[in-house]
Parts: C-alpha cells; structure tokens; sequence
C-alpha cells in the first residue's frame, strides 16, 4: 500500500485550516460590522442575522468536515478501483431532505420576525413626516400628533429644515413607538440610519412609512443612501433620541418660534408649560 507522501498532506492540512480561518474571519468582521441596533426592531433584525450567520456556520463546518474525512478516509491507496455502487437511498433523501428544513425553518424564522418589524404603528404614537429633497431633509411635527401629551386642540405644523452646509436633527423620544412617512420632492432619495439597521426609499408621488421604538438616547448618524445627484454626500442629518420631557421642551420652544407664544403643544396648556 502506497502512502500519500508528506507535502501533499500538509497542504491538505493547511487548505482545511486556511478554510477554517476564513470562516472564523468573516464572523468576525461581521461582529465587528453589524451593529446591535438601538430600537426594538433593530435588536429584532440583529437577532436574526445571528441566526442565519450561525446556521450557515454550523453547515459549513459539518459540509467541510465531511470534506475532509472523505478525503483522508477514502483517497487513493493503489491503482486498484474500489467497490462500485449507483444510487443510495438514504443519502439522496438526507442530501434534500436537510437542506429543504433547513430552508423552511430559516423562511419561517424570518417571516416571523419581519411580520413583527412591520407591524403598523397605533393612532397615537408620534407621527413625523419626512421629505427628502435636493439635498436635504425636512421632518415636520404635527402639534395635534405628538404621540403622548399631544393635546387634540393643538393646531399647526413645526419644521426643522436642513441645507448641504447644516445637517438638520430629527427629534424623537425614547420608549415611544415613533412613525415615519417617508416622501420626496424631487427624486428618490434613502432614509438611513445605521443604528436602526433599517433604509427605506423616499419615492416621488408615494408615501412609505415604517415604525420604531428606540430604547438608547443620544445623537446618532444618518444619511441619503440613495445616489440622488452631485450632491448626494452632503445630504447627512442627525437623529436625537432624547427623554420625553426634553422632547417636549423642545416642541414647545420650536412651536414658540415658529409659532408664536400662544401655541399649544400638549395636554398641559401652552407652550411651556
């Protein structure tokens, strides 16, 4: 019986642990490169990426240990045809039997928790409009649809409005099912915010809408991650997750300035109070 000489294992050796690095490597980056997100639906999105990234590294490992004991358990020993056989029951079964569950559990996994990422949002929750345009944004508050404390008497609309040169922040509260529709003036933009591992399409003659609920305050980066024109890498703007009672005094400051003093912004009175 011929041995297999010594260079040739090594190499065989040396592909499965460069295959085995790889994996460990893609993990890795994918670690470093996801971010957990900071609302419901994001930690939902996440949970799910896991899953899948896990699976597959869970088939490879088996597909590739296979490999390899094939390899070593049945290479050439001599000029001599091993036993020959065609077809194999069991193992054509377990061959689409596996992958066809696999397939099913990971549809039904993702179905579930992408029917839960686009549940619709209540009629009281927050409502911010959203338009995009060359190459800015504008996020309009509704007085009468602030989410919890709107008072059902308030009457008009406050704006931040962004240029290239000033990045415009989006307010929001923190624990409250915010809603965002999603339009555009011009051409179609892409509201993405990386800490909502979310990116949805702003359409002319169309309006889209999605709903979160962050559970992290703070400033958080945000973009057009559409190619809209020459522009396009100026359209950046900031979106600021704050308390309610912040969120608050900043409506109540805005409404007064865009306003006048005699606005009313919440269940408590005017503005201010």
């Amino acid at each position: 019986m011929r041995r297999v000489p010594l260079h040739r294992r090594l190499r065989l050796l040396a592909a499965t642990l460069a295959a085995a690095l790889l994996a460990l490597l893609a993990t890795g980056t994918a670690s470093a490169i996801q971010p957990g997100g900071i609302t419901d639906e994001a930690r939902l999105m996440n949970d799910l990426f896991w899953i899948v990234t896990i699976a597959g590294l869970i088939v490879f490992g088996l597909v590739g240990a296979a490999l390899v004991y094939a390899m070593i358990r049945y290479r050439r020993q001599n000029d001599e045809l091993p036993p020959q056989f065609h077809g194999g029951g069991k193992i054509e079964a377990a061959m689409v039997g596996v992958p066809v569950l696999i397939v099913i559990g990971l549809f039904t996994i993702s179905m579930i928790i992408l029917v839960q990422i686009d549940d619709k949002a209540e009629d009281e929750a927050l409502t911010i409009d959203v338009t995009g345009f060359q190459f800015s944004w504008q996020f309009a508050y509704n007085l009468n649809d602030l989410g919890t404390n709107t008072d059902p008497n308030a009457e008009g609309t406050i704006a931040v409005i962004g240029t290239p040169a000033n990045d415009p922040i989006l307010y929001m509260p923190v624990d409250e099912p915010v809603e965002f529709l999603l339009k555009s003036n011009d051409v179609i933009h892409s509201f993405y915010v990386k800490d909502f591992l979310y990116k949805l399409d702003l359409i002319p003659g169309r309006v889209n809408s999605f709903t979160v609920t962050a559970r992290e305050t703070g400033d958080f980066s945000a973009q057009c991650a559409e190619l809209c024109g020459t522009n396009h890498a100026l359209m950046r703007f900031t979106v600021r997750v704050v308390e309610r009672d912040e969120f608050d005094a900043w409506v109540a400051a805005e409404a007064a300035r865009q306003l006048g003093d005699g606005a009313l912004v919440s269940t408590s009175g005017t503005q201010g109070d």
